[in-house]
């Protein structure tokens, strides 16, 4: 029985996976099954599979395109370890990622999540002045989580147990970008999480990354079954019109290194939406992005979320 599952979910990936499977592979812990969930693609990624054939800890799951809720929760559904890391096929781990959290997880039995910090990368894998979180966050976390999505999902490992009690992801929201944010929210609201406070995940951005008005849709739409459910304004201790504006301000400020033409809609829907959000550190990030040299951008995006 594997220590852990890895839920590699990936459509019309195929340059990125083999790096991805070999970032599996590298792992110092050595008892992973990893589960390989293609969705439908139409590129070489059966192929890119098959290259790493003669390691029997590996298995693909072909299938119809479906999106990448309904991938993962199949790989959730096959998955035999009582842990379970997700990866997506152009994001990288360093060797000593999963061996980190599963001594972290072992050590906090009663807590069901378990993330890394994450290094953005461009596309040649370069170093990004990118850090998410900028510092660690564990604990109670559902308030500052509320706030804006700093869990990269390629840096989780959960309990599986946790994760089938929750249903996994939701593959039934209207647009797909937040699902992941929308089920560390579910977790977050009744358990506390943990850190490794490492940067062992490698986050990638490349034209092929999902875009700004997806996201907006995406995470208007967790936003709105979060704060349809009794008490969730209260704990989150946000109102509705922050929490949308603030994911407002979250993505200008990612768009505005490279297309500040488009991150102008979003600081103008985030001022209607709450002005008093203006103050807030993702609105400070955005409007430096916008209006500041790099160098007081990057130091403003490291304040407190």
């Amino acid at each position: 029985m594997p220590a852990v599952s890895v839920v590699l979910a990936t459509h019309d990936h195929a340059r990125w996976l083999d790096g991805a499977i070999d970032s599996v592979r590298r792992q110092t812990l050595s008892e992973w099954e990893l589960l390989v969930v293609d969705d439908g693609s139409t590129d070489d990624t059966r192929a890119v599979v098959q290259r790493h054939a003669t390691d029997r800890r590996i298995h693909y799951l072909p299938g119809p395109h479906l999106e990448r809720s309904a991938a993962r929760n199949r790989g959730l559904a096959a998955a035999r370890g009582a842990l379970v890391a997700f990866l997506d096929a152009d994001d990288r781990w360093l060797p000593e990622k999963l061996e980190r959290q599963l001594a972290v997880l072992d050590a906090e039995p009663d807590v069901p999540l378990c993330y890394t910090i994450a290094r953005f990368v461009d596309a040649a894998g370069a170093p990004l002045p990118i850090r998410k979180p900028p510092r660690a966050i564990a604990g109670e976390v559902f308030p500052v989580l509320m706030r804006g999505n700093f869990i990269i999902l390629a840096s989780v490992v959960a309990r599986r147990r946790c994760l089938v009690e929750l249903d996994g992801f939701d593959d039934t929201l209207p647009v797909y970008g937040c699902e992941d944010w929308d089920l560390w929210l579910r977790i977050a609201r009744r358990h506390a999480v943990t850190v490794v406070d490492e940067e062992l995940t490698l986050y990638r951005r490349h034209d092929g990354n999902t875009g700004a008005d997806a996201l907006l849709r995406s995470g208007l739409a967790v936003l709105e079954r979060r704060y349809a459910e009794t008490g969730a304004a209260e704990a989150a201790r946000l109102s509705h019109a922050a929490a949308r504006a603030r994911l407002r301000w979250y993505l200008a400020g990612a768009v505005a290194s490279t297309d500040r033409s488009a991150a102008l809609p979003l600081v103008l829907g985030a001022l209607r939406e709450s002005p008093a959000t203006a103050l807030a550190r993702p609105a400070l990030g955005a409007l430096a992005a916008l209006l500041l040299p790099r160098m007081a951008e990057r130091a403003l995006r490291r304040l407190p979320l």
